[in-house]
């Protein structure tokens, strides 16, 4: 059975994700492919994209860039020490 239902955390009667966050994860897909394709805010106004909903998904994409980096971490060994010592988990 497919139940149709919007993503709620479902803390509150009729809340949705979505009105949270107050656009639709439709356009903040859209908006968020053009700006990690490199192009600035201005430049997707300029494409016709609304402005307010534009600076929701920037301030989220900005708040959130922690998440996207590999933590550094320490090497324990007898060799560990030097210029391998900290580096970016890679696996």
């Amino acid at each position: 059975m497919i139940v149709n239902k919007p993503a709620s955390a479902d803390l509150i009667e009729g809340q949705t994700d979505e009105g949270d966050f107050g656009i639709r994860y439709a356009e903040a897909d859209d908006i968020l492919n053009w700006l990690v394709s490199g192009y600035s805010p201005t430049a997707l106004v300029d494409r016709g994209f609304d402005a307010k909903k534009v600076e929701i998904v920037r301030k989220r994409l900005a708040g959130t860039h922690w998440k996207r980096k590999l933590p550094t971490v320490a090497m324990l060994s007898q060799t560990g020490i030097g210029e391998s010592y900290l580096r970016p988990v890679d696996y």
